[in-house]
């Protein structure tokens, strides 16, 4: 029996784009006997202005002259096949980005995608800890109380360190891998055709959140930096005219109560069109709209909910800024309809985020925006015949 552990580092991984600079393993056996370990210092193959310069000075341990004084990804290729294809049982930290990387090199030397199945020690420890957070190899360590090798971010070290955590973690369960794997199953993950099961599906869930935020099944309310309140603000960066109605309104700047803001994100998409076709603009920053517009919400104990955005209204009044104060009433009124009748409105159209001089700050959202005409293909599980 045969466990392969093996750590990456990436000279960069802008852009989704991973050059691999080191590929540390350790193969043991069911006991833990170390058979076989190495790092393979790996040449990019890229310029220097392409390295990743916090990567180079927080985190790798070599400097970038002795990684391009050795061979590149295709030299280690087949190596790296053999190690993974005869190992028994594949484990990592966070290896499902180790997998997403192979990718990328493999495609990028134009080499076959290398099909396995994998486990994640950070899954494994996140059941064995009862957690829902994330930690570091290091962070597990000292959780365990284990004194692993020196030489944290060294590819082979964090494959070594990575593969005392699992041990300490079966010794402690009085399991094998095996039994440990089948009361969680869920950390199996698969790597096939370029494509790995666990990083897709997660694709996959965003994009059908990203839907519903289009869509208008999703939740309807607007807290700060939800997925929400980020689709909103791409959508206020590009709103643009659908009809040619009269500027009623042309050249007045709104902001509304965050008493209603919060809580109704359809609402507030459908307020920003309609204020953009009357020649109107809504502003976030209340102290620089022309018109202010209250909401009136009661807490639980009958109390009047304050309004964040009132104070600093209130403050730029004083300080002699000429904002009108309006009811939510008064406000529909201007766009000629009642508060039932804005609720009953059908969701806003988003095409002006489609335009490819669109202003999407957030580069996940720009991702979504840039494959309108692509469809997701859905996951298959990997064919076990062909995986470990």
């Amino acid at each position: 029996m045969k466990y392969l552990f093996f750590d990456l580092e990436y000279a960069t991984s802008k852009g989704g784009n991973i050059k691999i600079c080191e590929f540390g393993y350790v193969v043991t056996d069911e006991n833990f006997q170390i058979l076989d370990r190495d790092n393979f210092i790996i040449n990019p193959n890229i310029m220097r202005c392409e390295w990743d310069w916090r990567v180079v000075r927080t985190i790798l341990t070599r400097r970038i002259s002795e990684y391009e004084e050795n061979p590149e990804f295709d030299y280690y290729y087949d190596e790296i096949v053999k190690l993974i294809k005869e190992a028994d049982y594949v484990f990592g930290h966070s290896i499902n980005g180790d997998a997403k990387a192979l990718n990328c090199d493999c495609q990028r030397y134009g080499l076959p995608s290398i099909d396995f199945k994998f486990y994640d020690i950070k899954e494994f420890y996140k059941q064995y800890n009862s957690s829902k957070n994330d930690t570091s190899v290091v962070n597990i360590l000292n959780d365990l109380e284990i004194e692993g090798e020196e030489g944290e971010h060294d590819a082979e070290v964090d494959a070594v360190n990575t593969m005392y955590e699992f041990k300490v973690m079966l010794q402690r369960l009085e399991m094998t891998a095996q039994e440990l794997i089948d009361i969680c199953p869920s950390v199996v993950d698969y790597n096939e055709n370029f494509v790995v099961q666990s990083l897709e599906i997660a694709r996959m869930i965003k994009e059908e959140n990203m839907e519903k935020n289009l869509t208008g099944e999703g939740s309807n309310l607007m807290k700060r930096n939800s997925k929400q309140y980020k689709t909103f603000l791409q959508f206020l960066d590009n709103v643009l005219p659908t009809t040619d109605e009269e500027k009623t309104l042309d050249g007045l700047k709104f902001s509304i109560s965050i008493n209603y803001e919060e809580l109704h994100y359809r609402q507030m998409l459908n307020i920003v069109q309609m204020l953009c076709n009357k020649g109107a603009t809504y502003v976030m920053k209340a102290s620089l709209c022309d018109v202010f517009v209250t909401y009136k919400v009661l807490n639980e104990d009958g109390t009047e909910r304050t309004c964040s955005k009132s104070k600093y209204v209130n403050k730029a009044v004083e300080e002699g800024a000429n904002i009108k104060i309006v009811s939510f009433d008064e406000f529909v009124g201007m766009l000629g309809l009642t508060e039932q009748e804005l609720d009953e409105l059908p969701m806003v159209s988003f095409d002006c985020l489609y335009r490819e001089d669109a202003i999407i700050k957030d580069p996940k959202a720009k991702k979504h925006f840039s494959r309108k005409n692509t469809a997701s293909e859905p996951v298959a599980v990997p064919n076990e015949k062909i995986l470990h």
